[in-house]
């Protein structure tokens, strides 16, 4: 615990040190209190200030690290796992990652993809732009390519072709990881992963907070999520960030998201 601690206290000081920028949006004087208190150790002073800046929609890189670290230090494994997944969302930082995935492997967590996807996945999102445009022009040239063997020189072009197909994959590819995709994390122990939304539905696991899960939509008081490769409802709500959402159902093409995070909490309700 104290190793896990010294080690989140570490980021925080490099963060600070390279001068980290804090959103437009945040509050410079209540921040600088509750960044004081920090200093001072006093974390639940400091927490309620953090929070209550949170829930304003107010925050820096830096806060979130801070309030992963007070919630860990209580105790609060998916508090502790959210704050820090939000911290790696705002700055892609790899050491947040590797923290996430010792703290996963430690505590025996579902829902966390190895450091090498995750940092993969983080790149292409980051360079989307030309990343597509280079595949786009790669894949009109070689068309053009395959037109000009098969039509001015009346010879088969299956060598072109079969390298069209390899950057179309690609760019299909592209497309995928960009889809936008909301996960939550368990906020509540003793959470029941039921078969369907009904009460009467049997139960699949019961899990511990902490764990991560993909949603796949909300139908009244349940929330559907992935968890094991199958389907599973969560009688509870959601809590994104940093507005609160909701996510409703298209029918067979999928899911609106009318919301921008891409992580949530998941509360239980019995």
């Amino acid at each position: 615990m104290k190793k896990l601690q010294t080690t989140v206290l570490i980021i925080v000081a490099a963060g600070v040190l390279a001068g980290v920028p804090l959103s437009t949006n945040a509050a410079s004087g209540p921040l600088a209190r509750a960044d004081s208190l920090f200093h001072l150790k006093q974390y639940t002073q400091s927490w309620e200030l953090y929070d209550a800046l949170f829930h304003n929609h107010r925050y820096s890189p830096s806060m979130l690290l801070k309030m992963a670290f007070i919630q860990e230090g209580l105790g609060h494994l998916g508090q502790s796992m959210y704050y820090l997944n939000l911290y790696y969302l705002a700055t892609h930082d790899p050491q947040a990652l590797v923290k996430i995935e010792e703290m996963a492997a430690r505590n025996k967590l579902e829902g966390y993809s190895d450091s090498d996807a995750a940092l993969l996945l983080t790149f292409v999102k980051e360079n989307h732009k030309p990343l597509l445009g280079c595949l786009l022009s790669i894949c009109i040239f070689l068309f053009a390519l395959q037109y000009y063997q098969h039509v001015k020189l009346k010879r088969k072009a299956t060598a072109t072709a079969v390298v069209l197909v390899f950057f179309l994959v690609l760019l299909f590819i592209q497309g995928y990881l960009l889809q936008t995709r909301i996960q939550g994390i368990v906020s509540s122990a003793s959470t029941y992963l039921m078969s369907g939304p009904s009460a009467g539905s049997s139960v699949i696991a019961i899990v511990g907070e902490g764990h991560r899960l993909e949603i796949l939509g909300k139908k009244d008081v349940w929330v559907k999520v992935k968890w094991l490769d199958s389907e599973a409802y969560v009688k509870g709500r959601m809590s994104c960030w940093p507005f609160d959402c909701e996510v409703v159902s298209r029918g067979s093409r999928g899911f609106t998201r009318n919301c921008f995070p891409q992580i949530a909490q998941i509360y239980t309700e019995y």
